[in-house]
């Protein structure tokens, strides 16, 4: 009886030490899904495993042929250690471990552009000791973007365009180049809105150079409002090239003033001041006081400010004469007073 119950413990102690060796981990009841966040052409930053009930996750990533899967499952019981850098993690699989811990984002560098990789999220649970997956989580592939391509230089280095209006509100633009390759020409591009643009007028370029060389184009239009203009060269193989808009608006109008100096004359010379005449066609005409014609003259004055002598016939009588100035906008009638 003693030797039975003796030897029955001695088989309980030796039984001990293995059953608390037994793992006690279970995989979790869900696995994990993975995302691209945002791609660029060598990286990708990945978000993962909102959905999965893991105390963590292995993220594996392999080369992907067109898009299709790749094997990537995780092995019960081993620790892979991860590396963002692609091909530097624990290889898995065809492919290499980026992430391994609780969290659920990372970003990968190293990719190839306009290259397919698979994606697959292992959620497990581990004591330190063993370590169990769930990998029947969801899986993608996705593609880097294509690397940028440098841009070929201009055919043409455009170094100003600029315009002025002058005081009749006529445009002149100009621009200059500092070098110049297979060029046609230069077409100036006229808008009343700033969106839709219209041909206005044309300018030889000078086909190829390696020297400054300026340009202008006066507007044959004068301008009435706000004119947008911009600048399109044309190369001899057909290709376009824009400028940047230049806006341009007519002067501010001048309030218009018809003045005659001395009045009465007092024997001197007597001056005609016009202002805000500029750039029209004006008749004027002297009568006397009776109503009879004394002078016609037919009047252009090229500026807003117009001063000039008044021509009086010679031998004009002292007395009260009356001058008028025709123009677009209606006559204006003075009243002079010739004395000696």
């Amino acid at each position: 009886m003693h030797l039975r119950f003796l030897s029955l413990l001695v088989g309980l102690a030796a039984a001990l030490p293995g059953r608390a060796a037994l793992a006690q981990v279970v995989a979790p009841g869900q696995g994990g899904e993975v995302n691209p966040v945002r791609v660029t052409a060598t990286t990708m930053e990945l978000s993962f495993g909102t959905m999965g009930q893991g105390q963590g996750r292995v993220i594996a990533v392999a080369l992907s042929n067109n898009g299709m899967p790749e094997p990537l499952a995780a092995v019960d019981n081993q620790f892979y250690k991860a590396a963002t850098v692609f091909g530097q993690g624990d290889p898995l699989g065809k492919g290499y471990v980026i992430y391994a811990g609780p969290g659920h984002s990372v970003t990968i560098t190293g990719l190839q552009p306009d290259t397919y990789y698979y994606f697959t999220d292992a959620e497990y649970n581990a004591d330190g000791t063993s370590i169990i997956y769930n990998t029947r989580g969801s899986s993608m592939s996705t593609r880097t973007r294509s690397a940028p391509v440098a841009p070929a230089p201009l055919p043409v280095e455009l170094t100003a365009f600029t315009g002025t209006v002058d005081a009749r509100g006529t445009a002149l633009l100009r621009w200059t180049t500092a070098s110049e390759r297979n060029t046609a020409f230069f077409a100036v591009e006229r808008s009343a809105d700033g969106a839709a643009f219209a041909e206005a007028g044309r300018v030889a370029a000078a086909g190829a150079s390696s020297q400054p060389l300026a340009y202008q184009w006066p507007d044959p239009q004068r301008l009435t409002g706000p004119t947008y203009y911009r600048l399109r060269q044309a190369d001899r193989d057909g290709a376009v090239h824009y400028s940047g808009v230049v806006t341009l608006s007519p002067p501010a109008p001048v309030a218009r003033q018809v003045d005659v100096y001395p009045n009465p004359s007092a024997g001197r010379a007597v001056q005609l001041h016009l202002q805000g005449y500029g750039g029209e066609s004006l008749t004027l005409r002297l009568a006397d006081a009776l109503g009879r014609p004394v002078l016609a003259q037919a009047l252009a004055p090229a500026n807003a400010q117009y001063l000039a002598p008044l021509a009086l016939p010679q031998g004009l009588p002292a007395g009260t004469y009356f001058l008028t100035l025709a123009s677009t906008s209606g006559p204006i009638r003075k009243r002079i007073v010739v004395s000696d």
